[in-house]
């Protein structure tokens, strides 16, 4: 990349995929701009330590998905409450505090849609699949430019995008025949 690119014509070459690799994440579009945002605020900070000399996007996609595990450590830590413990009203157990999971028919008809469908697969599916098989599957990047973003050797990039897609199949079938879970555990 020719040294004279600014940080202004970086953000504009990449930000169309960042915000989608931004959604995938996140799953909703107001989570996914504010990640963005955090994103690039981060990357403007710091862009004194990055290496022109490598490609933009995986640093800055790198920096997105590090934004997005720290909030939801910070968030898991604010909201973790032990079902030990009593409940919040006196009279009424934890059990009929927590809604369940069943759907109504009205969700069921609106699932259809496929891309609603795979986007809830795929939030199912434990962080570090979910941000292999977007990488790769929606957002198209080799498996060598995965391991630079995840920080992790290729071997485990193509190790969690195979273990994804087959936790994806799950999902998605859990989804398209009423399975009622949450997550897909491997």
């Amino acid at each position: 990349m020719p040294p004279s690119v600014s940080f202004s014509e970086l953000i504009e070459r990449c930000s169309d995929k960042v915000y989608n690799f931004a959604y995938r994440l996140a799953g909703n579009e107001q989570d996914a701009r504010d990640l963005v945002q955090e994103a690039f605020s981060k990357a403007l900070e710091h862009f004194d330590k990055y290496d022109k000399a490598r490609p933009f996007e995986p640093w800055i996609n790198r920096i997105l998905k590090n934004i997005y595990l720290d909030g939801i450590r910070r968030y898991a830590h604010k909201h973790t409450i032990s079902l030990d413990g009593p409940s919040p009203i006196e009279s009424v157990a934890w059990e009929n505090l927590i809604p369940g999971s069943d759907q109504t028919p009205a969700e069921v008809l609106d699932e259809n849609d496929t891309n609603e469908m795979v986007q809830r697969a795929l939030n199912m599916l434990p962080v570090e699949y979910r941000t292999a098989i977007s990488l790769c599957d929606v957002e198209k990047f080799s498996y060598e430019r995965i391991a630079q973003i995840v920080g992790c050797p290729i071997g485990t990039v193509r190790s969690r995008i195979h273990q994804g897609r087959l936790l994806m199949r799950k999902a998605f079938e859990q989804l398209q025949y009423g399975g009622k879970k949450d997550h897909v555990r491997n």
